[in-house]
């Protein structure tokens, strides 16, 4: 019968130093011979025997070399495709027997496995491994055993809670009746191995249990849910705020667009006021001359073509216009009202007939003249 084993030894941490290179490297025993107690896949115990010379089997020493250390045991062996995720550091190649245990250098490289140590969470190291197990009862120093082991051959070696001490030697072997102590789990989760998984938090790989990982998870996504919604009510937040400045700027230009109309209506009113007033006061002038032309007229009007305005400002101008309105209104207002019946009827007096001013001129001296006359 082939197995998956794993057994424990504890270790003493200070046995492990730094090395210049920051890492935790150290020679320490990693297995023994002797009987321990096994859980079988059906829940029963049985007491096996590791003999002393399977242990020490020179093939077997030799298999603790150049292998992966894991910081707690995986589900699955050791191997190319999952050793980058798996691995925190790596044994030597002087594995060694000495008559009671093995002993092997153990180099740790990775910073979560190194502050495991230093926080004393790790106090022991388990070899996983693969043996052959033949039915075969006897008794080695005292303890009955069930079952011989052989044929073993190391996977890697984890770094774990604490071993098993006790009868004088502080080896014990792992995946057996008393794991509940080694790992503070129920039996019937460590009878299926340890149920670590691997995780990744800010690029870091981490081994954890199963229940600590979907945790984890779990809360990861409560920050990535939580993260979404601020994410949608910045956009919304950000909309409306959009939506206020659009409505702000399409109300700013509504109120110049109003300004401007009534300023136009404002200047087209003066403009044919100024018109009028020109008119009013004899000037001959267009609507569509310029504001400054009508006010030169009428200044020139009032005060004769030598008052020039070119080049003056326009508080100047507007001045000048004003005292040119006053004066052109007083002499319309002090003009004498003529008789009705004396005034000459220039209605009726078509210039184009006459011959000359002189014609003109008597012809409207006869018609006064007779209109006394029949008086």
């Amino acid at each position: 019968m082939n197995l998956n084993l794993r057994d424990y030894s504890d270790f003493e941490p200070q046995s492990l130093k730094f090395t210049p290179d920051g890492y935790l490297s150290g020679k320490i025993r990693v297995t023994c011979s002797g009987v321990f107690p096994y859980l079988t896949d059906d829940g029963k115990t049985v007491q096996r025997l590791r003999p002393n010379k399977e242990v020490s089997a020179a093939d077997s020493i030799a298999s603790l070399n150049s292998k992966p250390v894991t910081l707690r045991h995986p589900n699955d062996d050791v191997n190319p495709d999952n050793a980058k995720t798996l691995q925190v550091g790596f044994t030597g190649t002087d594995a060694s027997w000495d008559g009671d245990y093995a002993w092997v250098t153990l180099t740790i490289t990775d910073r979560a496995a190194i502050d495991a140590i230093q926080r004393g969470e790790v106090k022991a190291v388990s070899c996983g491994y693969r043996a052959g197990a033949v039915s075969n009862a006897g008794n080695w120093r005292g303890v009955a055993y069930d079952e011989v082991m052989q044929d073993i051959v190391y996977n890697h070696v984890a770094l774990v809670k604490e071993g098993r001490a006790g009868d004088g030697v502080r080896f014990r072997v792992g995946d057996c009746a008393l794991v509940e102590k080694l790992f503070n789990q129920k039996v019937d989760d460590a009878s299926k191995g340890a149920n670590m998984k691997t995780m990744i938090l800010d690029g870091v790989q981490y081994q954890a249990d199963e229940a600590v990982v979907a945790r984890v998870k779990e809360l990861e996504k409560q920050v990535t849910d939580a993260k979404d919604a601020a994410d949608k009510q910045k956009a919304e937040f950000d909309r409306v705020c959009a939506a206020k400045d659009a409505a702000e700027a399409e109300n700013k230009k509504l109120k110049a667009e109003a300004v401007n109309d009534e300023k136009i209506a404002t200047m087209v009113a003066e403009k044919i006021a100024l018109v009028d007033k020109a008119k009013e006061l004899g000037c001959e002038v267009k609507a569509a001359d310029s504001v400054d032309a009508i006010k030169a007229a009428v200044i020139s009007k009032a005060f004769g073509d030598e008052m020039k305005i070119d080049g003056k400002s326009a508080d100047y101008i507007a001045a000048m216009y004003d005292c040119a309105v006053s004066s052109l209104s007083k002499v319309k207002e002090s003009a004498p009202v003529k008789d009705s019946a004396l005034a000459p009827d220039f209605a009726k007096i078509n210039d184009a007939s006459l011959d000359s001013s002189e014609d003109a001129y008597n012809k409207m001296c006869a018609r006064i003249a007779g209109k006394k006359e029949a008086k």
